[in-house]
């Protein structure tokens, strides 16, 4: 089962129509059909015509907690694979009142399945907790002050998110415990009825909702829907095509494999590439493309690294199952695993508020030793500010010109209505009008050239901003770099000190296990010694007589 195949998974439940009148009633929007089908009426048709859609399991409203359940019976298999290196993400919708009871359950038939697969390798279990928003606002549950956080796609981890942090939870109750505290109960709107309905399609910027929605549905993991439906609280049409386009996702086969890989290989390429894309700021010229490419580069490596401090990272798997509620648009990402690590989706997703018991924090803060393998490359960043204010700067001189060129384009047409004016023999002095006109126009030349040095000093004034924010940058840049490497100095040091005292103590001992040798010859000698003069001395005396 190194590449298995994969389906996706959609529970549906559906509301009963509410008894509004006569129309509701003679007009069903949704009907149950057995207990895996629903039926939609075509409203382009006057016909009963009916189109009856399947999926793995269709209840009704006052089947909640047994929707749930089945979820649960249905990826509980597949949150097995977790400790084997495999993903897995639920979507849940249409639940944005209720008492999140699913995650709890969710963690501990996690713990519960994963457990048998670690066998005698000691394992850490982490939590990360995300909350994505519409308006493209990521904030980190577990550390409330860190918000606009971004989401990527880095190879071959997946989604991961910058900055989030990350804890070391000891079983599923903390876990639980830790995700009540950070969970909202305020209602939020979700776009997943809108991406299996494909109305986003290419609107999907990266990072934004959407595009994490769709990631989730057709990523390399295993996938499953819960989906509450009201026909009466929203467009129909929307949920036709919804419902028409999960049931299309269900019947689509993907390979889904295990995220294998070596950080220490992986930060090697990755720096490879930073140094040809290093390369090309040295030229003359600068796209937006390059600029852009580098820095997104430059996060990735970050993440890498970050992901390859953590305790285990040698090992070439990592586990990753993540719970995603929607609308409560929470991104739970719960990582159990043999080489525990975890960094990124809390790098995802760390806490510093109130852990409860069986939690502390995993990593440790800013100052600490592990920042030593988090040293910023302090000329990549110089060369790279350098490039953005030279950009900068071309940007401001093509704005420039562009305002030259139309003054003198006027400038022209000024001085060829004055050639034409003496070549017709008109006085200009006599023609009022066009002495109106030339000092109307001496009025909008001098207000252009005032609008130009406006323009140059508000380009000197955001240069001169963004010089001073390059200069803090490569300041805090340059802080960290020599913060980390003392901590790599203080670490050789003490490395070598704990070398140089496991030597002394094995030559010590070495030293007293010959000494100890040395004292148990000696006496083993001295009563050879006192035996053989014994003997001596009976010899002696039995010859005396003679």
């Amino acid at each position: 089962m190194d590449n298995p195949q994969a389906r996706l998974t959609v529970v549906v439940e559906v509301e009963s129509g509410r008894e509004s009148g006569p129309e509701d009633t003679c007009c069903p929007t949704l009907l149950l059909e057995g207990p895996q089908s629903i039926c939609l009426p075509q409203p382009e048709t006057l016909d009963t015509q009916e189109q009856c859609i399947t999926f793995d399991r269709v209840l009704g409203s006052d089947a909640a907690q047994e929707a749930e359940q089945e979820l649960l019976a249905r990826v509980q298999s597949t949150l097995g694979l977790v400790a084997r290196g495999y993903s897995v993400s639920l979507l849940l919708r249409g639940r944005e009142t209720e008492t999140p009871r699913l995650v709890p359950q969710l963690l501990q038939m996690l713990f519960e399945e994963t457990l048998p697969h670690r066998g005698a390798v000691p394992g850490v279990s982490t939590l990360s907790l995300v909350q994505l928003s519409p308006s493209g606002k990521t904030q980190d549950l577990l550390s409330p002050g860190r918000e606009n956080l971004s989401v990527l796609d880095v190879s071959p981890l997946g989604l991961v998110v910058e900055n989030a942090s990350e804890v070391e939870v000891s079983d599923s109750r903390a876990a639980s415990e830790l995700y009540l505290q950070a969970a909202g109960d305020e209602g939020r709107d979700c776009p997943l009825l809108q991406v299996l309905a494909g109305k986003v399609i290419g609107e999907e910027v990266e990072g934004s909702l959407p595009w994490i929605v769709s990631w989730l549905l057709e990523g390399n993991n295993y996938t499953g829907l819960l989906l509450r439906l009201d026909p009466q609280g929203g467009s129909l049409s929307l949920l036709r095509a919804a419902l028409l386009g999960a049931s299309g996702r269900r019947m689509q086969v993907k390979q889904v494999r295990p995220t294998q890989w070596d950080a220490v290989e992986e930060a090697r390429a990755r720096r490879a590439n930073l140094k040809s894309l290093r390369s090309g700021l040295l030229g003359d010229t600068l796209t937006e493309s390059e600029l852009s490419q580098l820095g997104r580069a430059l996060r990735e490596l970050r993440v890498v690294k970050a992901w390859s401090q953590c305790p285990g990272s040698q090992m070439l798997k990592r586990v990753k199952a993540e719970a995603v509620g929607l609308p409560e648009l929470q991104v739970i990402d719960s990582t159990t695993s043999h080489s525990p690590g975890f960094q990124g989706e809390p790098k995802v997703v760390g806490v510093t508020a109130s852990l409860g018991p069986g939690l502390h924090q995993k990593h440790p803060p800013r100052d600490s030793e592990e920042q030593a393998w988090h040293a910023p490359d302090v000329a990549l960043q110089f060369f790279l500010a350098q490039a953005q204010r030279k950009r900068l700067q071309e940007q401001h001189q093509i704005w420039i010109q562009e305002e030259l060129k139309c003054l003198e384009q006027e400038e022209e047409e000024v001085e060829g209505d004055q050639v034409k004016g003496l070549v017709a023999g008109k006085e200009v002095a006599l023609n009022k009008e066009y002495v109106l006109s030339l000092k109307a126009f001496e009025r909008q030349r001098w207000q252009r050239e005032q609008t130009l040095w406006r323009l140059q000093l508000e380009a000197l004034q955001a240069e001169r901003d963004t010089a001073e924010q390059d200069l803090m940058a490569l300041y805090d840049v340059h802080v960290q770099a020599a913060r980390a490497r003392t901590c790599h100095t203080l670490q050789v040091f003490r490395a070598w000190r704990g070398l140089w005292e496991e030597q002394t103590m094995t030559t010590e001992h070495h030293h007293r296990s010959l000494l100890a040798g040395i004292l148990q010859d000696t006496l083993q000698l001295a009563t050879q010694n006192q035996e053989l003069q014994a003997q001596n001395q009976q010899l002696q005396q039995g010859q005396d007589p003679e």
